[in-house]
């Protein structure tokens, strides 16, 4: 019996482990575990450092499926779970009922607050961890996500959320959605600064210690945001991490969270990614400074929260959206094998493939990304066989220059190979294609979408998870990590149940 109760100490130790005040959930778009690293040299102490060194540290985790980009990323941290079962197959894709390009988190039946995109969180199929918060306590925990996109916020702050802010791209103002209920004053103060804001991004280190990629006599930069200019561009440098800072703070100013023993969450997005989508090589001082920013960015919110609330009362978690988009045509220039594979002229050639096979017809209903959506309707109106015709259509498409594999539904189906269940992750039936290209290395993905004309192949990298605050204990865990480790590790942490889809193995 003795032998039995020390066996369950263990656990009983995990149940008595202090509950944290409030959880600060953070997402760095585009950070990279090596880059974290190289430029370690240009931190402070209270920023990466402190995290690095106090706190549990994956280094190497992934994302279990392809074609990662910012929202399949977040939704997956937020649910544990992969697109196959969140839902969250992109940012966007063609929905089949009206032939339109959709947001991820469009939804009209709500209103804009400061925007006229209506937005909630109806698309996302599982629960999330902040979800799970707002169960365990009957409500009673808050949750506020702030990001300065609206797919990073609504998916970051789940069904459940009480406060969703992000930053709209034309006028500048911190938006919301209906679905919310009222929108908050603080907001609304913060709003006021907006048509007077004034930001500059220039270099916070003397330019030649930015010398990580080896640069001799680095150029300085400057690049200047005025109101309502350029407000894409001004999302891709570290002003905007500055300004996720002041509404965080400005946010626990008007807030209780944090204030009682019920566990609050408070998500928050950075930026890490190249400025204006250019790459590395092209702007190898603005990462680095970006880097530099972030590490303050993140020493500040810290110290400030250690003031109001206690670091020994929080737990906070960072982890990435693992991936890097670059916009370079650097693979020419230095005759390295790359191309572009242009999917409205795909779409075109394949029609009349098809028509050669099987009659006269409209065969491809739309193209997005490297997805195909097949007229249903009109295969089943010419009595074809729908297998027939996506065989014949992959025999098509594995011909293109720059095409390294084709996948359809079909192939998804019974025992799967961990490379085919790495590809069916991130497929979901209601809202991926019918067949999907694999691209060759170096080569692209560009669509006829006037605003995503230059949309590139993303690459996936290895990034970092890191847990630390309240009762985590300092620990470097090398392995490979699936992203989904961290809703199970923040469901632990929390004493709350993990989301109902989340599961240990990789998806």
């Amino acid at each position: 019996m003795i032998l039995m109760l020390l066996g369950l100490l263990p656990s009983f130790a995990q149940q008595n482990m202090k509950s944290p005040k409030l959880y600060i959930n953070i997402t760095v778009d585009q950070l990279r575990t090596d880059f974290l690293y190289e430029f370690s040299g240009l931190y402070g102490e209270d920023g990466f450092k402190r995290l690095l060194g106090g706190g549990k540290v994956y280094p190497n985790a992934y994302y279990a499926f392809e074609n990662i980009d910012r929202a399949s990323a977040v939704a997956t941290l937020a649910t544990g779970t992969s697109p196959y079962v969140n839902g969250i197959v992109g940012e966007r894709w063609l929905d089949r009922s009206s032939l339109r390009i959709v947001n991820c988190v469009e939804d009209h039946k709500y209103q804009g607050v400061y925007t006229n995109a209506p937005m909630s969180p109806v698309r996302l199929k599982a629960i999330t961890v902040t979800d799970e918060m707002k169960r365990a306590t009957r409500g009673n925990a808050i949750v506020c996500s702030i990001a300065p996109d609206e797919d990073v916020a609504v998916l970051a702050g789940g069904h459940a959320a009480d406060e969703v802010l992000w930053k709209n791209n034309i006028t500048g103002y911190w938006c919301s959605s209906s679905y919310y209920g009222l929108y908050p004053s603080w907001a609304a103060d913060k709003n006021k600064e907006v048509h007077g804001r004034s930001s500059k991004w220039e270099p916070l280190l003397e330019v030649e210690k930015y010398n990580n990629f080896g640069e001799e006599a680095p150029d300085a930069f400057s690049y200047s945001f005025n109101g309502l200019k350029n407000i894409r561009e001004y999302k891709t440098t570290a002003c905007v991490n500055d300004e996720i800072n002041e509404m965080a703070k400005a946010y626990l100013e008007s807030s209780l969270a944090g204030q009682d023993d019920i566990a609050d969450c408070l998500s928050l997005t950075y930026y890490a990614g190249n400025y204006n989508g250019q790459s590395m090589e092209e702007r190898p001082i603005e990462i680095q400074d970006m880097y530099v920013r972030l590490d303050r960015n993140i020493a500040d919110l810290l110290n400030y929260v250690d003031r109001r609330i206690g670091l020994e009362n929080v737990v906070v978690s960072i982890a990435s959206t693992g991936y890097v988009i670059e916009n370079s045509e650097d693979g020419a220039k230095y005759r390295l094998p790359s191309g572009t594979i242009y999917m409205d002229r795909i779409e075109g050639l394949l029609n009349v493939y098809l028509g050669a096979q099987f009659g006269k017809g409209d065969y491809v209903e739309g193209v997005y990304g490297p997805q195909l959506y097949l007229n249903r309707k009109a295969i089943e109106r010419m009595k074809l066989d729908k297998l027939d015709v996506v065989s014949h259509t992959v025999e098509f498409l594995k011909s293109v220059e720059g095409v390294e594999d084709v996948f359809t539904i079909y192939r998804l189906g019974g025992m799967l190979s961990p490379e085919m269940q790495y590809v069916k992750n991130g497929y979901n039936p209601s809202s991926s294609g019918d067949v999907w290209l694999r691209l060759m290395p170096g080569w692209k993905i560009a669509t006829d979408v006037a605003s995503e004309s230059n949309m590139t192949y993303r690459t996936p990298v290895m990034f970092p998870i890191i847990i630390y605050g309240c009762g985590v204990k300092p620990e470097v865990i090398e392995n490979m990590t699936p992203a989904n480790i961290l809703a199970a590790e923040m469901a632990r942490i929390l004493h709350i149940r993990r989301p109902n889809d989340n599961s240990l193995r990789v998806f």
